[in-house]
């Protein structure tokens, strides 16, 4: 049911670091209808124009905190609320050309009294803000 609100439209855009882009960052709400502690965020996967991103090269923040992504499983106290955006950070030289890109996302959730993984997909045709952002 959220997860057409899923990828945000705002916020996709390179990151700068001393003169060199470093990667970029995509925002993302959680696929759920209440917040959860980062732990139980069981996979985020990422594509974009059909090019797969390695979670190895990802950084996950919150309002309360940035995080590796292979350190959100034992992040406990720290939550990403709905409603919020959430910016994944994903290392790439150059980043990513200028222009509109598809950018395909799948959340996995693992929720207490489910029985099942939740999980949101969503896909949006998104244009890279020109602005860049500065680390």
């Amino acid at each position: 049911m959220f997860e057409q609100y899923m990828v945000c439209e705002d916020g996709f855009r390179n990151v700068v670091k001393d003169g060199d882009i470093i990667g970029f960052e995509v925002k993302l709400r959680i696929p759920y209808y209440r917040g959860i502690a980062l732990s139980l965020i069981n996979s985020i996967d990422l594509e974009i124009d059909g090019v797969f991103f390695s979670s190895e090269d990802m950084t996950f923040s919150v309002e309360t905190g940035s995080f590796p992504y292979n350190e959100l499983s034992t992040v406990i106290n720290n939550r990403w609320e709905f409603g919020e955006k959430a910016t994944l950070f994903v290392k790439k030289a150059d980043g990513l050309s200028e222009g509109t890109h598809k950018v395909h996302a799948i959340v996995n959730l693992r929720i207490s009294y489910l029985p099942w993984p939740n999980i949101g997909e969503d896909t949006k045709n998104i244009t890279l803000e020109e602005d860049k952002f500065i680390a």
